[in-house]
């Protein structure tokens, strides 16, 4: 059977003394793994948690957050992953929308626990993670079980709790991060998880001998979806609570890592580190990136220092997430225009995944045209998590529709445009936010930007730009439109221009241009 829960149990048997997982000082092997995960699975259920229950988890990266994926993956519960950056409303929020029965913590967020727990009627059981709290089972005390996988039982693939889990039951609940309205849970089975990890270990050509350093916060899919290819190939994962640029060039250098996954803004903390070639990255043979556009000029600097070491992947938590792939191979700095055009590209569907960009239902564009991404794969998520009618109009005879807008080329790789509801409508002309941004970026002064429509009396809506300036920059919003009139048609430059010291992002680097919209647009729901 195509689930994650048995490939727990084949890396028990196949690799029981390597090395899993590390972090900090802490390391574990698969077969302690496996066996900490079956104490969990048997302690859960002696709480009366069946399978379909739905179990959370508020913590950031550590190793028993991957044990609470493992349990989901032998299919004891239905895990979801919380945001921690999330307000106490928001978070009880998901916990009632997705019925959650228990709630794993880290001692971080018990504060916040104590506050929204009483709102939640559905919860039973509060973990801390890693600390004993009055009124709270604690983690290490679950798994206090006369449980062990011992060569015999693992040569035998015995010792493990049991589950009639079939591969189209939902494993995990993951809330979309909420940038078009209210989050939506995310429904993802066995089998499309499973057949995440497969196309990506292909794609990413992952092997056993692979060390990955693990930076990305494991309640959003991509952080996982990476961690989960190395997984299933037998890797070992090192494991970090958050980003810390000097940490992350550090971990490569100690432990000779060989893959990491970033997103832009990490990507350039770690490029303007002062000290940057005193650390030895020669091990890095894969940096991989994704979740929110990376900047050509960011990309090409980035390739100056480490080589032709990139892999982009583009997706959306609803196809869980991959569905295309830029490779190592694709991303050129030199040689003529046509190939260099490719790193302006999100790549070719990858893996597993039929990915397509229809003008119409079932008519693809022709090279040049612009039409929405749509995808059709195992991966593609169930549905979203109590709301049929919304997943009746996002999937459609089996296709996703992700309102992503993009064109393709002769040879079919494929141009994200922007989002269909960022696009700006001013005096009847469709602009799209990110042409903007890509030429704003080519200005010298500028660090980030976000393109955004405003109202305006007589266009309707007008194109603004929100700009992080360079430290030490210096750049006036005349300066500015005059740049972009000078890049782009007239009707493309922005209208205003306003300069910030941060744009306001959520944790997987994507800027959050919903709150930048309600500034202008307080009394508009945007969806």
């Amino acid at each position: 059977m195509m689930i994650m829960g048995e490939m727990l149990k084949r890396n028990a048997r196949l690799f029981p003394s390597k090395m899993a997982f590390i972090q900090d000082e802490r390391q574990i092997s698969f077969r302690d793994f496996a066996t900490r995960v079956n104490k969990l699975a048997k302690a859960v259920r002696s709480l009366g948690i069946k399978p379909g229950d739905r179990v959370a988890v508020l913590a950031t990266n550590c190793i028993e957050y991957f044990e609470l994926y493992g349990l989901a993956d032998l299919g004891a519960v239905i895990l979801v992953p919380l945001n921690y950056r999330l307000l106490a409303e928001e978070l009880t929020y998901l916990l009632n929308d997705s019925g959650a029965s228990v709630l794993f913590f880290d001692s971080q967020y018990g504060e916040i626990v104590d506050q929204i727990k009483v709102d939640i009627p559905s919860l039973k059981y509060g973990v801390c993670i890693d600390a004993k709290l009055e009124n709270y089972l604690f983690y290490e005390d679950l798994l206090d079980v006369p449980v062990q996988i011992s060569d015999d039982n693992i040569s035998k693939a015995e010792g493990f709790q049991e589950y009639q889990v079939t591969e189209n039951d939902p494993a995990y609940i993951l809330y979309t991060s909420g940038t078009t309205g209210s989050p939506k849970g995310v429904v993802l089975t066995h089998r499309g998880q499973y057949q995440t990890a497969n196309a990506l270990a292909l794609d990413m050509n992952i092997n056993k001998e692979d060390i990955t350093l693990d930076m990305m916060p494991l309640y959003h899919t991509g952080g996982h979806a990476v961690a989960q290819a190395h997984f299933y190939r037998g890797c070992t994962s090192v494991i970090t609570t958050g980003f810390n640029p000097r940490q992350a060039l550090q971990l490569v250098e100690t432990y000779k890592v060989t893959t990491m996954q970033v997103v832009p803004a990490m990507l350039m903390d770690m490029l303007n580190q002062p000290d940057l070639d005193a650390y030895d990255q020669s091990s890095l043979r894969m940096i991989f990136y994704a979740s929110s556009p990376m900047p050509e000029t960011l990309l090409r600097r980035a390739m100056d220092r480490w080589g032709k070491k990139f892999f982009q992947a583009y997706g959306l938590t609803e196809n869980g997430p991959v569905a295309t792939v830029l490779t190592q191979a694709d991303h050129f700095l030199d040689g003529d225009e046509r190939l260099k055009q490719k790193l302006k590209s999100c790549g070719l569907p990858s893996a597993n995944s039929d990915t397509r960009v229809w003008k119409a239902k079932g008519i693809n564009v022709l090279p040049g045209e612009i039409g929405e991404v749509v995808i059709k794969g195992p991966q593609v998520m169930k549905e979203y998590w109590g709301l049929p009618e919304l997943t009746a109009k996002t999937i459609v005879d089996g296709w996703l529709y992700t309102g992503d807008l993009a064109t393709v080329d002769e040879e079919g790789y494929i141009y994200i445009v922007d989002r269909k509801k960022d696009i700006i409508i001013s005096g009847g002309e469709n602009i799209y936010p990110r042409e903007v941004e890509e030429t704003i970026y080519r200005h010298p002064a500028v660090f980030e930007c976000a393109v955004l429509g405003i109202p305006d009396q007589k266009w309707v809506e007008a194109v603004h730009a929100v700009i992080v300036l360079k430290q030490g920059a210096n750049l006036t919003e005349e300066d500015l439109i005059a740049f972009c009139k000078n890049n782009l048609a007239g009707y493309k430059a922005p209208k205003s221009v306003e300069f910030v010291g941060s744009l306001p992002k959520n944790p997987s680097g994507k800027i959050l241009k919903k709150e930048l919209r309600t500034l202008y647009w307080p009394d508009t729901q945007t969806v």
